[in-house]
C-alpha cells in the first residue's frame, strides 16, 4: 500500500490572483504530485485566488494574520492557536510561506511543533526581520541568484535554494501560432505595438518608456504603447499621463487597467518592455512574453538578466535610463528580423530553464529533502 501523501500548509500574502507570486503559487499547487503531497492554502481574503484554486479541488482556509506587535498581541495569539489547531486537523507535514509576516508567524509554529518550514522569496527588498526569517526557515527557495544580495550576511548558503518561476507552455501555444504573421486587430500592421505589463507604481518606471517612446516619433517611428496593469499609485499614473502629454505623444499611449486577455494581448505585441528601477525579483511578466515568442528589453533589476541572454534573446539596459530604452527599441523597431531571431530565441530559453514542470520538480525536490529529516 503506498504512503499517503504529505500535507503542504502554504500561506500566501494577497488573496488576490492578478499579480506574479500568486500565479506562481497557483500553478505550483495545483501541480503538486498528488501520490505524494497534498497543498492546503491560507489566504488572508476570500477573493478570486480562492475560487480558482477551490474550482482546482485544492482547499482553502481565510484567516488573515494580523501585524505583529504589542498592542495587537491578544490577536496575534489568537493566529498563533488557529494556526496550531489547523495543523492538527489536517496533519500538515511541512509549511510554505511567501512574506515577512507569514513567515515570523509559521516560524514561531514550527518551533512548536517541529515540522520544517520553507520561505518563498519573491521580493527582493530586505526586511526588517530577515535575521529572524532565516534562523527560523529550514530551507530560503529564491526566485532568481540575485536575490542572494538581500541575504548578503549570510556566509553559509546551504538554506538558500534557487527555484525560477515557471511559465505553463500549453497555454502559449495556440496563441505563438496564432501571432505568426497576422494582422494586428487594434492598429494598422505599419504601427509598431509595444507593451508593458506591471503595476503602474514609480518602482515600475513606465515614465521612463514614455520618454523612450517619443524619441521613436522624433525619427518617424509610429507606434502604440500600451500599459496593462492595476493603478497602485494614482499621483503616478497622473505623473505618466502628464509627461505623455507633455511630449506629444498621449495620443499613442492607453492605460487600460488590470486586463484578463493577457495572452491575446501578447500575440499582438511587436515588442515587450519591462522598465523597472527596483523591486523586482524574477518577472514572470518577462518569461511570459518570452514564451509567447517576444522580444524582450528589460532593466538590469532583480534576475533580468538571468531571464534574458543580453543580446541573444533580448536587450538588458540600465534601469532609469530613457536613452537605453530608446536605443534598444529603435534597434528592434528597425529590424523586423532581429524582432523574430530573439522571440525564437526567447521562447527556446524557457523551454528550457522557466517551464512550471521544472519549477515544480526543483520545489518537490526541496520538500523530500526537509521530509527525509535532512537539514543544513
Amino acid at each position: 500500500m503506498p504512503p499517503k501523501p504529505k500535507n503542504i500548509l502554504y500561506f500566501s500574502t494577497f488573496g488576490n490572483l492578478r499579480w506574479g507570486g500568486q500565479k506562481s503559487l497557483f500553478h505550483l499547487v495545483t501541480r503538486l504530485d498528488k501520490q505524494k503531497y497534498r497543498p492546503y492554502v491560507l489566504l488572508p481574503i476570500d477573493e478570486d485566488f480562492a475560487e480558482a484554486l477551490r474550482r482546482q479541488g485544492v482547499e482553502v482556509m481565510i484567516h488573515a494574520l494580523p501585524p505583529i506587535g504589542f498592542f495587537n498581541i491578544v490577536l496575534c495569539l489568537a493566529s498563533i492557536r488557529y494556526l496550531l489547531r489547523l495543523i492538527d486537523d489536517h496533519e500538515i507535514a511541512l509549511m510554505h510561506t511567501d512574506g515577512p509576516r507569514n513567515t515570523l508567524y509559521a516560524g514561531f509554529v514550527s518551533w512548536l511543533k517541529g515540522i520544517p518550514l520553507v520561505f518563498h522569496v519573491r521580493a527582493s527588498d530586505r526586511d526588517r526581520y530577515d535575521r529572524i526569517i532565516y534562523r527560523c526557515s529550514d530551507r530560503i527557495i529564491l526566485v532568481a541568484g540575485a536575490l542572494r544580495n538581500r541575504f548578503n550576511w549570510v556566509t553559509d548558503d546551504t538554506k538558500l535554494i534557487i527555484v525560477y518561476n515557471g511559465v505553463d507552455l500549453s497555454q502559449f501555444e495556440c496563441a505563438v501560432k496564432a501571432n505568426q504573421d497576422t494582422k494586428k486587430a487594434d492598429h494598422t500592421e505599419n504601427v509598431l505595438s509595444i507593451v508593458c505589463l506591471s503595476r503602474i507604481e514609480p518602482s515600475k518606471g513606465q515614465i521612463y518608456l514614455i520618454e523612450a517612446c517619443a524619441k521613436l516619433n522624433q525619427i518617424q517611428i509610429p507606434f502604440h504603447l500600451l500599459f496593462a496593469g492595476d493603478v497602485s499609485n494614482n499621483e503616478y499614473l497622473s505623473d505618466c499621463q502628464q509627461k505623455a502629454v507633455e511630449l506629444k505623444i498621449s495620443d499613442q499611449i492607453a492605460f487600460p487597467g488590470h486586463m484578463e486577455n493577457i495572452l491575446d494581448v501578447l500575440s499582438r505585441t511587436d515588442i515587450f518592455v519591462l522598465p523597472s528601477i527596483s523591486g523586482e525579483a524574477f518577472s514572470r511578466a518577462i518569461i511570459e512574453a518570452m514564451a509567447m515568442g517576444k522580444p524582450v528589453v528589460a532593466t538590469d533589476v532583480g534576475g533580468a538578466k538571468e531571464a534574458i541572454e543580453n543580446g541573444v534573446s533580448g536587450f538588458v539596459v540600465p534601469p532609469g535610463d530613457s536613452d537605453a530604452l530608446a536605443e534598444r527599441i529603435f534597434a528592434l523597431a528597425t529590424d523586423e528580423n532581429l524582432r523574430q531571431k530573439f522571440g525564437a530565441t526567447a521562447r527556446q530559453r524557457v523551454e528550457e530553464f522557466f517551464t512550471i514542470e521544472k519549477n515544480v520538480e526543483k520545489t518537490q525536490q526541496v520538500y523530500a529533502e526537509l521530509l527525509g529529516g535532512n537539514k543544513p
